[in-house]
């Protein structure tokens, strides 16, 4: 056997077996949530029948895809769900667990911020929401399809709340002509630096995920631009997927971003893939931020856009880098995370990717994931996980957990592998809180 194919042989099949075997057995990814199919707090009883009888609220219906996490200093701390209208009977798109737990023993969930922002048909409100970010400044970023289903019921648009008055900030609507009919805008990346006057130097990076394309918006002249590139479409030859025995078609294009911390020349880069690849790309910020660059041609610099040469060993979905260049993400068949330690490893993909931990219950389909920074410095990486492709074969079983938000400390995860470095230190004095405040 060669030897190239003995290491991938080692890092896809072995090393994983015996991380979930012997070395995984220190629980690394606490549970903090947990769902055999989502439930809401309604006003009342009523409104709940009412809803179920005019097919606003289908049990079972709903699968959340992101989680963020938010610490109020005085009202406690919010951790948010997002919900996307991808068939009907989803009466809350964007929510937030409440200590509410229904006779079922599901948590409930509580619109964010309002039953009036959630409601169905107002473009004025949210429409469909995949994924959303909280920002250092206290402003929750929510990117809105403006989908129903496969029908573009409103435009999509960018929203930001505050967190501390649970108010709109600002909301902006994409230009007609740079979304197609089959664009879904399914994940942002939240650029800002830390010299910006009142926030308004914030850049947000949009993932187009079946039209192929990436938006960039910029907050300050309140206006966005499109972006298209080859690197942005599916794989063919990845677009079959296989999680823990169900098999499904699924041609994706760029849905993963994740940011680097600012570089000693004050850039950062883009990383990015698409869901059906286990190609990671990249560009640097400087570029994409360059309105004049795209105005008249979204395809302009294409050779800014580069890909790693090596590979991940599966497709995955959602990715997030902590602030010292470590990048996590979902390993979809191997029911796994991965990670690839950008400044000690600057090639990404393979003997330089690591699996850091691996469980074919937990870890189906890791569809959201955050690098929160607690109030004790240290970092924690975030985990929304469902049986998604149980909900693909039509499968989905609500007598069995399908949905997880799991959390674990970053250097705990990362400790004995490639991806640590000598500098992150471990204080195992210091645990998790209660599930209404964990990042303490």
């Amino acid at each position: 056997m060669k030897l190239d194919s003995l290491i991938q042989m080692l890092y896809r099949f072995i090393i994983p077996f015996l991380l979930l075997k012997g070395c995984n057995s220190i629980q690394k990814l606490q549970p903090l949530h947990s769902w055999k199919q989502l439930e809401f707090t309604f006003p009342n009883e009523h409104a709940k029948e009412q809803a179920i009888q005019e097919g606003h609220y289908i049990p079972g219906a709903p699968v959340p895809i992101d989680v963020d996490f938010y610490h109020k200093a005085k009202q406690g701390s919010v951790v948010f769900i997002t919900i996307p209208r991808i068939q009907n009977g989803v009466p809350v798109t964007l929510g937030y667990v409440t200590d509410g737990v229904s006779s079922q023993g599901n948590p409930l969930i509580a619109p964010y911020p309002n039953w009036e922002w959630n409601r169905l048909g107002n473009c004025d409100a949210m429409t469909s929401v995949f994924r959303v970010q909280v920002d250092s400044r206290d402003r929750l970023w929510v990117i809105d399809t403006g989908k129903l289903e496969e029908r573009q019921i409103c435009r999509p648009q960018l929203l930001s709340f505050s967190l501390r008055t649970n108010t709109v900030l600002s909301q902006y609507k994409f230009p007609k002509e740079q979304f197609k009919e089959n664009s879904l805008f399914v994940t942002i990346a939240v650029d800002i630096r830390n010299n910006c006057h009142k926030c308004e130097d914030t850049f947000v990076y949009i993932a187009d995920v079946t039209g192929f394309g990436l938006l960039v918006y910029d907050h300050r002249n309140s206006r966005s631009w499109r972006i298209d590139n080859k690197l942005f479409y599916p794989y063919p030859a990845h677009g079959t997927f296989n999680i823990k025995g169900d098999t499904f078609d699924l041609m994706d294009g760029i849905l993963g971003l994740a940011l680097s911390p600012l570089k000693q020349d004050g850039d950062r880069i883009l990383y990015f893939h698409s869901l059906a690849s286990t190609t990671e790309s990249w560009v640097p910020t400087s570029t994409i931020r360059n309105h004049s660059l795209f105005a008249e041609h979204s395809d302009s610099a294409p050779r800014s856009f580069r890909p790693f040469a090596l590979q991940r060993s599966s497709q995955s979905a959602a990715q997030a880098m902590d602030d010292r260049g470590v990048l996590f993400f979902g390993l979809l068949p191997d029911l796994a995370i991965g990670c690839w330690n950008s400044i000690t490893h600057p090639e990404y993909g393979g003997i330089n990717n690591e699996v850091v931990v691996v469980n074919p219950d937990t870890l189906q389909f890791p569809s959201g994931m955050k690098i929160i920074t607690a109030k004790n410095g240290r970092q924690e990486l975030w985990v929304l996980t469902s049986s998604f492709q149980k909900f693909m074969t039509g499968t989905m079983n609500s007598n069995e957990t399908n949905f997880r938000i799991q959390a674990g400390y970053v250097d705990e995860l990362i400790r004995g592998t490639k991806c640590y470095s000598p500098h992150m230190h471990l204080d195992r004095n210091r645990g998790y809180g209660s599930s209404s405040s964990i990042a303490k």
